[in-house]
């Protein structure tokens, strides 16, 4: 056995390099500390976790020898809603340090530190402030008592909003210039929210994919569309994508400021370019357009397109058919849809067939310019009329007749050898007296002759003649050799 004792930790020998160790040990932890404290300097922004929530405070562990303290109240939603929980991790502002605590904030506020305050320029950190009123170029703001200035444009991201929706509202923003001992403050508002902007937008990229239906508020209604933010960026909705049916103004459909659902079209993140679409957020009107329109079906309508080949009448919003030129003369042939309607008008159609899955309906008009069916006049040849000369051409004049029907008078059928201009015989607009020579019931065509209607009335005067019924001055010696001529 050795003779030597063990050393005892706490015996006087051992003292002296315990004391050294000791010594040494909290200097250099001392040192470590000092080194960290220099680093969390007031107005600077620190990353840390949060370790406890209070009824008042929440502490946040900044990986110091003193936990960070923050105002539960900055922390919560606007309906009052805590929106953290420990463990999570939080971005926060070094607004005061004293007593050994180290006082934290999400923004300037004038509960936080005033001294803190006038640094709050140099270092960029967001301010709180009561928009106290309107002034030329902008907006009184009150930050810490003291009034600043924020002009129209770094209000928001897009100009265009009225007074209240600013004014007795306390909002945050950024300090951009700072002069003359503080009575100088220019503040800006977008930029904090641009900030907010951008941190929406990268989160999105990650998530948003085409096909997606977002939430979106209208921003700005311009010649071809509507731009609308959802939560962040901003997207495109085209006028063909506004609604089912056609929109010529995007103030039609939609105001701004109107929150509305819409859906993902294509993302382009390279050119910051989003289409979006609204009309496929909406019930299609086409998927009940064969129960709500049967074939020969008939119900109003308005014109709204005019094309070489037929006019376009709207029945409902998104629903449109096509009435084909060749079913539009009512007995007559036509060069253009113009001739029979215009854009705007009021007419009755009926259904002719309708294709679903093309979104075509075929329509002919039932009566021109939305006459009620009831009105409709059964014409047959033969029915003696008076119509409106509607159209002349140099084959014939077109006249409208009772119902809303037309028909073609032919040069032929005039019965006058004549060779003057047939529009200064007939002018639109004047009425005239026709027989109905012949209806055609495939093509719905119908024939005039003023002719024929001549040649009856001369047959008709003859017979009466012949009965002795005439008045003989009528006709003079030439009736005598006639009578004389034509008795049995």
């Amino acid at each position: 056995m050795s003779d030597s004792k063990p050393v005892n930790p706490t015996g006087p020998e051992s003292t002296p390099i315990q004391n050294d160790q000791t010594e040494d040990f909290a200097s250099m932890f001392e040192a470590s500390l000092s080194g960290k404290e220099k680093r969390v300097q007031r107005d600077s922004k620190i990353d840390g976790n949060i370790i406890s929530i209070g009824e008042e405070w929440i502490f946040v562990d900044i990986a110091e020898k003193t936990e960070g303290i923050i105002a539960r109240e900055e922390l919560l939603s606007k309906e009052g809603v805590l929106d953290v929980q420990v463990g999570d991790p939080i971005t926060a502002y070094v607004v005061n340090k004293r007593d050994g605590e180290i006082l934290l904030s999400m923004k300037m506020t004038a509960a936080a530190s005033e001294e803190a305050a006038r640094d709050a320029y140099r270092s960029g950190v967001p301010v709180e402030g009561l928009v106290a009123g309107e002034r030329k170029g902008g907006y009184t703001v009150t930050i810490f008592g003291k009034p600043a200035f924020c002009p129209y444009s770094l209000m928001d991201l897009q100009s265009g909003g009225t007074p209240s929706d600013y004014i007795g509202k306390r909002l945050t923003f950024r300090m951009v210039e700072y002069g003359e001992g503080g009575r100088n403050i220019v503040v800006s508002r977008r930029e904090i929210l641009e900030e907010e902007r951008l941190k929406k937008a990268a989160a999105l990229k990650k998530t948003l994919k085409p096909g997606d239906v977002v939430d979106g508020t209208v921003r700005r209604l311009v010649q071809f569309g509507a731009f609308v933010d959802i939560g962040g960026v901003e997207g495109l909705i085209p006028m063909s994508e506004l609604a089912w049916h056609r929109v010529g103004q995007a103030a039609e459909v939609l105001s701004q400021g109107d929150h509305i659902s819409v859906r993902v079209l294509d993302l382009d993140w390279d050119n910051n370019r989003i289409s979006l679409s609204r009309k496929q957020t909406l019930a299609d009107p086409w998927d009940r357009v064969a129960e709500r329109y049967p074939e020969q079906t008939s119900s109003p309508g308005v014109v709204t397109r005019l094309a070489n080949f037929g006019a376009f009448v709207e029945l409902e919003p998104g629903v449109e058919g096509l009435v084909h030129i060749s079913n539009m003369g009512a007995g007559r042939r036509i060069a253009h849809p113009r001739e029979v309607v215009s854009e705007g008008d009021k007419v009755q159609v009926r259904v002719l067939g309708v294709d679903r899955d093309a979104r075509r309906m075929k329509l002919e008009l039932d009566l021109l310019r939305g006459g009620d069916a009831e009105d409709a006049v059964e014409l047959k040849e033969g029915d003696v009329v008076t119509g409106i000369i509607d159209a002349v051409k140099d084959y014939g004049v077109f006249v409208t007749l009772p119902g809303g029907k037309s028909g073609l008078l032919h040069v032929s059928e005039i019965g006058d050898s004549r060779q003057t201009d047939l529009r200064n015989r007939f002018p639109v607009g004047a009425s005239v007296d026709v027989q109905i020579r012949a209806v055609d019931e495939e093509t719905k065509k119908i024939s005039l002759s003023i002719k024929s209607l001549k040649k009856q009335a001369e047959e008709s005067q003859l017979k009466e003649f012949m009965a002795g019924k005439g008045p003989r001055s009528s006709f003079g010696t030439l009736g005598d050799i006639l009578k004389d001529k034509f008795k049995p």
